[in-house]
């Protein structure tokens, strides 16, 4: 047991099989608790559809240096983020941030509570019920936005620089760095931009453009 104690875990499985008396050994292990302190070399996880097709996940063993194909994850591992690991399991998100606990080796998944329960995370969905997603980057403030369904970002054009933004009711508020409140529609195909406050050079504080994006 004190030698089993220190096997990495394929060399464990392997000698489990030997015989009745290692496989109680084996066991012994097991259930005292002793193994779960040993520390494991790290594997390496990873997809490739053109070396393995889309529904397999390989594991490279480190230890080993060899591959195993896993075959058993659903939904494909490929499309979801890998945000984490601890003890053998993998934090994955889905791409609405929904997050499972992985184990590859067993296939066993566990959903963790919605991220909208946190206290700081609110959906936002327009008139229809989708989501739509807000990105302020570089470079000088620029936004972009995406709704399900899109293919593409969106860029919403603006003459000066965004410093902030926030949704609400079916309008996106944008506060740009001299003052200027600018809202965007973004509903249907022709989003509409009005200037709430400040003045454009050429343009009275009033004033609309539209223009078209394609899904």
């Amino acid at each position: 047991m004190d030698i089993f104690a220190l096997l990495e875990i394929p060399d464990l499985l392997r000698a489990a099989s030997v015989c009745s008396s290692w496989n109680a050994a084996y066991s012994a292990v097991r259930s005292i608790g002793h193994y779960r302190r040993r520390p494991q070399t790290p594997c390496l996880i990873y997809t490739s559809e053109s070396a393995a097709g889309e529904n397999v996940t390989c594991l490279y063993s480190l230890a080993e240096k060899r591959t195993y194909r896993l075959t058993h994850l659903d939904p494909l591992i490929h499309k979801r983020y890998l945000i984490g690991s601890s003890h053998g399991w993998l934090v994955t998100a889905d791409e609405r941030s929904e997050m499972h606990l992985v184990n590859p080796v067993t296939g066993e998944q566990i959903a963790l509570p919605s991220v909208i329960t946190i206290e700081h995370v609110t959906p936002v969905f327009d008139d229809s019920g989708s989501y739509i997603v807000v990105l302020l980057h570089n470079p000088f403030g620029q936004l972009s936005f995406t709704r399900l369904g899109d293919e593409k970002w969106t860029w919403l054009p603006a003459r000066t620089e965004v410093d902030d933004c926030i949704y609400m009711d079916g309008l996106l508020y944008a506060v740009t760095s001299f003052g200027e409140i600018v809202a965007f529609d973004l509903i249907g195909t022709r989003a509409v931009t009005k200037h709430i406050t400040g003045e454009r050079l050429g343009k009275s504080k009033d004033d609309e453009e539209g223009y078209h994006y394609q899904r």
